[in-house]
């Protein structure tokens, strides 16, 4: 069986409706006998949310352990580590943190600050958090996406240009539990998960997760313009369906 990780905003879909061609594409990759798993810097949804979410689109049952996101990802990197964890983020992001691990509401009281995405941040609140991180608190961001796409021409900012914010105050570089980040290659790597082909539109985060896996990795341009060089892709398609048909007898 062969293994493929694809992205989902920009690669699948954006926002609520899908690439056009990509659910006979991907059904012919079940019919090929291909495992597939669904990757995404999102972490505003959980993997139920998406699983409900990419049925509906696709046509198909999708199991939840093929979903995987930052927040599978620091989950799995709490286990077992007693922390006081203080979230920077949406209430959705707090819950589910408060969820798995030791939370507090004062930062003053936390060893381990999260970076999550809000709609305003707060300036003031920000250099707190970079003070308390270049005083030696440990820092981690759940991505650092600077922009996400909501339709083919439309990007909001992304979680990135706040934890670009809190590196540039502190001095210090985040962790982070998105694509980008050691940890998530780590968590497929820690779980014995080969992956034959990572697809994607985004040459710094699913192209470079692609390499660390040492997946072929596959560049689509349905969604965004890169800022990085687009040779570090092994290939480079138009969208998910035309990258299908190039592996599908």
């Amino acid at each position: 069986m062969k293994t493929l990780a694809t992205d989902l905003d920009g690669t699948l879909y954006l926002d609520d409706v899908l690439i056009k061609g990509v659910e006979s594409a991907y059904k012919s990759l079940i019919l090929d006998n291909y495992k597939i798993f669904h990757t995404t810097n999102n972490s505003s949804q959980s993997t139920d949310v998406l699983a409900k979410k990419l049925s509906n689109l696709l046509n198909v049952d999708i199991d939840l352990s093929s979903i995987v996101t930052p927040l599978v990802v620091l989950k799995e990197y709490l286990s077992n580590k007693k922390l006081s964890i203080f979230v920077y983020g949406s209430k959705d992001v707090k819950d589910f943190v408060s969820s798995i691990s030791n939370t507090v509401t004062k930062l003053e009281d936390s060893n381990f600050i999260i970076m999550g995405r809000v709609e305003s941040p707060s300036e003031s609140e920000l250099d707190l958090i970079a003070e308390s991180i270049k005083s030696g608190k440990e820092g981690a961001t759940l991505n650092k996406d600077l922009t996400y796409p909501i339709s083919e021409s439309e990007f909001k900012p992304g979680n990135g240009q706040i934890a670009k914010y809190i590196e540039s105050k502190s001095q210090k570089e985040l962790q982070s539990f998105g694509k980008e980040g050691e940890l998530y290659s780590q968590y497929f790597l820690n779980k014995n998960i080969e992956v034959d082909y990572v697809i994607g539109d985004r040459v710094d985060t699913d192209i470079m997760f692609g390499n660390k896996l040492g997946a072929t990795s596959i560049l689509v341009e349905s969604s965004i313009d890169n800022f990085m060089s687009e040779d570090f892709a092994d290939s480079k398609f138009t969208d998910f369906p035309t990258f299908v048909s190039s592996i599908i007898n």
